[in-house]
């Protein structure tokens, strides 16, 4: 987009032109949308000039406060955090719009006044509700009355103000981006609790085909998808989440695993062994439901190791006895099925399931199949042909 202005004018020309606040509307035009899609460092550059200028108010004063801070000017950050704050309570005072108030929330809760931010949603949300205020029409509109609600803890209101948003979003430049991305999140977050799992499932779903979905992004998907029983398109999306931050992904590693055999070993009981739901389970409940899974493992492997030993005359053997085969194939994919339900709810909680795993001993029951499994027998060797006499 060019302007009859340059977007990012140094503060001596703009001194220079001795421009009106009404003809530097081109400039903060480009300023807002370069925040909106995310080039913090140009918008940065341009509400600089136009501060030098003197003509930034209350939401673009708080803009500034975001770039500085995005681009790692903490000290500059917090002196236009505490401008912002000034000049939106001077705003709110005699005018409070929509967007004024929605960043004077946002200056409250980045000042830790999150009682003030939660008093200043309330009184906006409910001028909107009795008409005293329009409702929002455009995009950004919805998204701020969401985020308002947010701030009030209603997220029935925001949700239905953050779906009229995304729905409304145009995406094709990049602009809004982040702003979907936040309400996509908090409408899956908001689904998942819930348990609205294919609501969660679908914004998780939008959010990430966005670009710039973060680690946590694909894991929710992931939990949405396992609590569909989807089990091969979690360990999917579990694995995105460690190509993210390789460094960080020991439990999205583990859980992708614990997907992969849900998918081999589904349908998974909902319940444990007495009775109570996996849902139902406390965290000491899980561990010992996981430690005493892996215990029966290793248990009906020695009985495996111990059926393929030697016969007594000292003929070597790989074979298991037929019915044997089907009791410990019965037992192995039984308590598999427990192993791996307890270890896709404890992974849900976030307690951290590869410390544990490591800490039991059962990390290799996640990552090896054949520990389920019981060995085929070999093929028989075929006897030789005796060789043809002379």
């Amino acid at each position: 987009m060019r302007l009859g202005i340059p977007a990012a004018l140094s503060v001596f020309a703009l001194a220079a032109l001795a421009l009106a606040a009404d003809d530097l509307a081109p400039v903060k035009e480009a300023a807002v949308r370069l925040y909106d899609q995310g080039i913090y460092d140009e918008a940065r550059r341009t509400l600089q000039d136009l501060d030098n200028a003197r003509v930034l108010d209350g939401p673009l004063l708080y803009r500034l406060f975001f770039c500085e801070k995005a681009t790692g000017h903490a000290d500059e950050a917090r002196k236009a955090l505490e401008r912002a704050r000034d000049a939106l309570e001077t705003a709110s005072a005699s005018a409070p719009t929509l967007e004024v108030v929605f960043y004077l929330a946002n200056t409250y809760s980045n000042l830790g006044r999150a009682a003030d931010a939660q008093q200043v949603a309330h009184d906006m949300t409910t001028k909107i509700e009795s008409g005293r205020v329009a409702a929002p029409t455009s995009a950004i509109g919805h998204f701020q009355l969401g985020k308002l609600y947010q701030d009030q803890s209603r997220p029935i209101e925001a949700s239905a103000s953050y779906a009229k948003a995304v729905d409304a979003f145009d995406l094709t430049d990049g602009r809004y981006a982040g702003n979907a991305r936040w309400a996509l999140r908090n409408l899956g977050n908001s689904a998942f609790a819930r348990a609205d799992f294919a609501s969660s499932e679908t914004a998780f779903a939008r959010l990430t085909a966005l670009g710039g979905a973060e680690p946590a992004d694909w894991e929710a998907l992931a939990l949405a998808r396992t609590k569909l029983a989807k089990y091969a398109p979690a360990a999917e999306a579990w694995r995105a989440s460690v190509k993210l931050d390789p460094a960080n992904g020991d439990d999205a590693r583990y859980a992708a695993r614990l997907a992969d055999a849900a998918a081999v070993v589904a349908p998974l009981p909902a319940a444990a062994p007495g009775g109570a739901a996996f849902t139902a389970l406390g965290q000491s409940d899980l561990e010992a439901l996981l430690k005493s899974s892996s215990e029966s493992a290793m248990a009906a492997q020695a009985r495996i190791a111990e059926a393929v030993q030697p016969t007594a005359d000292g003929t070597p053997t790989r074979a298991v006895d037929p019915k044997l085969r089907v009791e410990l194939t019965k037992t192995l994919r039984e308590t598999r099925q427990r192993f791996v339900a307890a270890g896709l709810e404890y992974v849900a909680r976030r307690y951290g399931i590869r410390d544990t795993a490591f800490r039991e001993g059962y990390a290799v029951l996640i990552f090896q199949d054949r520990a389920w499994e019981v060995p085929e027998d070999p093929e028989p060797v075929a006897e030789k042909a005796p060789a043809s006499g002379s």
